[in-house]
């Protein structure tokens, strides 16, 4: 591959690759996605679908949670096209290498979360001298090392590997090929065996099994799965409350306070709020990302010394899911408000609540937003994806862009007109868990349409009978279908839910495995 052309896909990949932490979580870096647009710029578009999907569906379920850094979906799902295309346009390889290329992306985090360390230690020292501003270089600062460790990490990936990948894949005997090719069919297993570790398959495993009949025996495309699980969740919720209509008692609408704040400032805080994930790091995570998001604020709130000491205050630890952000940030901007008029509000009171709310709109957002939308969008795009459909990256993001700008309007909106009253009304009605309850509903039943059309697992194996052929994969189908690839699902759920740290690798290593021996001994 020519220089320019490994450089040109390196920025594109490093602008993608940024948008997951760096600006907005917006999921345009996802497999499904990402994938496509690099097939598209490396003239390949139907192995950028293939691996894109594959990729998407192998790392279902593997999801950046806290401070936690699990092999990265995003880059593997890139990389993995790369390679791929460069080899010929022969998924397998891409497929193969995902993994290994997802867990090398893991330093290259590790490697900006550290330089993010000595960002926000220069961003302490200049606002302590007087300077407020400081906050906003210093977070793009960290947005541009984060984006310059992905360009650097791209490139080396492209312009050095590519060249290597397709000689050696040349050079492989036809069997370990076919041996890839069949672990590349295998391992989607392991992003369906992590969605149901996810979605708590002990409690929902009947709608599990609902699915798989009607994906199974009557061939339901995934489409009419998901139409039909959305309904039965429904009607599950309505007959859930068949003893009527809760009375509200009359909703307290929200106290007229004094207002200093305007439209045009939580507009800007809220557009700002799309870069608060660019300064992670493992001391104070997203504080200097959650104060450049409140400056506007506080700069209208505050002057002089009391502005520094503000900015000063928010970059205290922080942190929560991406999509959360600006609830909290519609609350502390409340608060700061007040506070600013001589209303008795501390500064130990706004950091209390911002501290109270970290953890259940991190729960929320990493079990719904994470754990389902994303999850089921995901899933849903990925097959349309595996099959060559076109339309599959679209299918994948407009509704993940649809949910989170609504969610990050109306987070920064409530929050700041109800304020805390808004999260004690969602504890009290249960609304979350409902939310989350009727989600997995549908997840589940969706999953169960992935597995029977997606997780490849056939026997190869056929004997001759009184001079007929008796095909063994179609013999077990006849009893009961597809149940080679549910009982590599289940194994592998079994191996998760035994051993969380290693369990990933352990069913890597098991597919590519069951695919190499079952190619050689023309078992698969």
């Amino acid at each position: 591959m020519s220089f320019m052309m490994a450089l040109l896909l390196a920025v594109v990949m490093g602008l993608l690759l940024t948008e997951n932490l760096g600006y907005g979580h917006i999921q345009i870096s996802r497999p499904v996605f990402a994938g496509p647009i690099i097939g598209l710029l490396m003239g390949d578009l139907e192995t950028g679908l293939i691996v894109g999907g594959t990729v998407e569906m192998m790392f279902m379920g593997v999801f950046p949670v806290g401070g936690s850094v699990p092999p990265n979906a995003q880059f593997a799902g890139m990389m993995s096209t790369v390679l791929a295309i460069a080899s010929g346009g022969n998924p397998e390889v891409g497929i193969a290498l995902a993994y290994p290329i997802g867990v090398f992306a893991q330093f290259v985090l590790l490697l900006d979360y550290n330089v993010n360390l000595l960002i926000i230690h220069r961003a302490d020292r200049q606002i302590m001298g007087g300077k407020a501003s400081a906050v906003n270089q210093n977070l793009m600062l960290c947005l541009l090392c984060m984006f310059s460790c992905w360009v650097l990490s791209s490139f080396l990936g492209i312009y050095l590997g590519s060249t290597w990948v397709e000689s050696f894949y040349a050079g492989l005997p036809e069997w370990l090929r076919q041996g890839l090719s069949v672990a590349g069919g295998i391992m989607p297993a392991m992003g369906m065996a992590m969605l149901l570790k996810m979605m708590d398959f002990r409690k929902f495993w009947a709608f599990l099994m609902v699915g798989y009949v009607l994906t199974a025996y009557l061939n339901m495309n995934i489409l009419s799965i998901a139409i039909l699980s959305t309904g039965v969740a429904v009607a599950v919720y309505m007959l859930g409350n068949s003893g009527g209509k809760q009375q509200s008692g009359g909703d307290e609408k929200a106290a007229k306070a004094a207002r200093v704040l305007d439209k045009k400032d939580l507009a800007n805080m809220n557009l700002r709020s799309m870069f608060v994930g660019a300064c992670l790091n493992y001391e104070r995570y997203l504080g200097l990302g959650f104060s450049y998001a409140m400056y506007p604020v506080l700069k209208k709130l505050y002057k002089g010394d009391e502005l520094n000491a503000a900015v000063l205050r928010h970059t205290e630890f922080y942190n929560t899911h991406p999509w959360m952000h600006n609830l909290i940030l519609g609350v502390t901007a409340a608060l700061e408000e007040q506070r600013s008029l001589g209303n008795p509000i501390s500064e130990d009171a706004i950091s209390a609540t911002k501290a109270g709310l970290m953890g259940p709109t991190a729960g929320f957002g990493d079990s719904f937003f994470k754990g389902v939308v994303v999850t089921i969008t995901g899933a849903f795009a990925a097959g349309l994806a595996i099959d060559g459909n076109p339309i599959a990256p679209v299918v994948f993001i407009v509704p993940n862009l649809v949910v989170c700008f609504l969610v990050r309007y109306y987070g920064t909106k409530l929050g700041y007109e109800y304020g805390t009253k808004l999260i004690v009304k969602m504890r009290k009605t249960n609304i979350i868990q409902k939310f989350v309850d009727g989600s997995t509903i549908v997840g589940m039943m969706v999953t169960a349409g992935l597995i029977t059309n997606y997780v490849k697992v056939n026997l190869a194996t056929v004997f001759n009978m009184s001079g007929k052929e008796l095909v063994l994969n179609d013999l077990l189908n006849s009893v009961l279908p597809k149940v080679l690839p549910y009982s590599v699902v289940f194994v592998y759920y079994y191996i998760l839910k035994k051993n969380a740290r290693y369990g990933i690798y352990i069913t890597l290593i098991c597919s590519f495995a069951l695919g190499i021996a079952g190619a050689y001994f023309k078992v698969l």
